[in-house]
């Protein structure tokens, strides 16, 4: 007998329909599942619904079960000149709906949402793609710290210990987070960058925490002296902000906006290359502003609020209902490209996997859609795009070029 519970959550999880406590439901419940007990027998019978609604024809359905276990051959599909054609048509309808089954699970235990999969069921034929022997590997956490003396640490090299004392405060890591406590008379400051393919974490002595994206830097006191609390940010961050009530928290963002807080969680991005300075509030409440023409102009968000702001006539835009878990996906490790355009798709690759990423003139107009880990390896990620019909190819290491459509 099915579990309806997990058939319920699978249903969810191909149609990318899903909240995060759904997610995380269902990863518990597949840890303990059985696949041939529980797991196939529920995929079997998400398919047949799929197959009854009309969304798939015969040669796609092949097509997504083959793109899938071409790339996870921890299963091979028997040859279908050999099976396919000499079957009843109940059973060939069957065999399909077993090997989808099969596709699935290895796509979910690989991290490739199947909607992604999805994407070309309602185009005539996959994308020609050109494709490299070369596999670029995704980043991994790890950054460079310069201490108040100029001195630089890589922390890469290190698991756990101390660093430095500085004036009174000692800074350290444990479990790969940088920590800093202590109390300090003189302002001190410390920077984190981290470059490309690269993210870290660490806890100010203040008790704020902050997740750095790839390509992305943070300059901050080792302590916190004055009536506020301010530090400077570039590219992308995630923050955790301590409540202190006395102590306001404020945000430089590369020196044009701000971003001020007592105690909240939002998310800065704020890359050259994106045009604009994005800050998303999860929880509590943020005063956004910009400094232009020497005045101060701001705006005050509430959860699942985002602005958007851009040097020009109307510097500060902000948008409702946020989809905020999209937003902060890259700090739990995940690419949501949910209605994502394709250009901004791939600068977050280019910062992920360190490449360069190039047009053949028109960029295609493509949108893309569900999540892919970023611990996939690059031509794992390129395979996906390929099958929503993106054509390119790779040029040595580190050149992505996208053809036109």
């Amino acid at each position: 007998m099915v579990n309806h519970r997990l058939l319920q959550l699978l249903e969810l999880w191909a149609k990318d329909q899903f909240v995060e406590a759904e997610k995380q439901e269902l990863i518990e419940m597949l840890q303990v599942a059985s696949a041939e007990r529980d797991i196939i027998p529920a995929l079997e019978e998400i398919w047949e619904k799929m197959e009854d609604e009309g969304q798939f024809s015969d040669e796609q359905q092949q097509m997504m079960i083959r793109n899938i276990l071409d790339r996870y051959p921890a299963r091979s599909l028997p040859d279908e000149n050999e099976v396919v054609p000499t079957m009843a048509p109940v059973h060939r309808v069957h065999f399909i709906r077993k090997w989808w089954a099969v596709a699935a699970s290895i796509a979910f235990i690989a991290g490739i949402g199947v909607y992604g999969w999805f994407q070309n069921k309602k185009g005539n034929s996959p994308a020609e793609i050109v494709r490299s022997t070369e596999n670029v590997q995704p980043g991994k956490t790890g950054t460079l710290l310069t201490l108040a003396d100029g001195s630089k640490v890589l922390l890469d090299t290190i698991q756990n210990g101390n660093i430095a004392l500085q004036g009174g405060v000692v800074a350290s890591i444990r479990n790969g987070v940088l920590l800093y406590e202590g109390t300090g008379s003189k302002v001190l400051y410390n920077t984190i960058s981290t470059p490309k393919g690269k993210q870290f974490q660490l806890k100010l002595s203040d008790g704020t925490n902050i997740w750095l994206n790839a390509e992305s830097s943070i300059r901050y006191p080792i302590a916190f002296t004055g009536k506020e609390r301010l530090i400077h940010v570039a590219g992308e961050v995630y923050l955790e902000v301590a409540h202190k009530a006395s102590t306001p928290f404020r945000v430089d963002v590369n020196g044009s906006t701000w971003v001020e807080v007592l105690g909240t969680h939002f998310n800065v991005n704020a890359y050259e290359n994106e045009g604009a300075v994005r800050t998303t509030l999860l929880q509590g409440s943020v005063k956004v502003g910009v400094n232009q023409a020497n005045t101060q102009l701001f705006k005050v968000l509430s959860p699942g609020q985002q602005a958007l702001m851009t040097k020009g006539n109307d510097p500060i835009r902000v948008y409702n209902d946020v989809n905020v878990a999209a937003v902060v996906a890259w700090k739990a490790g995940v690419f949501d490209f949910e209605n994502v355009p394709l250009e901004e798709a791939m600068r977050q690759l280019a910062r992920w996997y360190d490449i360069e990423v190039v047009y053949e003139q028109p960029v295609p107009r493509l949108q893309l859609g569900g999540t892919i880990k970023r611990s996939l390896p690059f031509t794992d990620v390129l395979y996906f795009l390929g099958n929503v019909g993106l054509r390119y190819k790779l040029e040595g290491n580190r050149k992505l070029v996208i053809l036109p459509g």
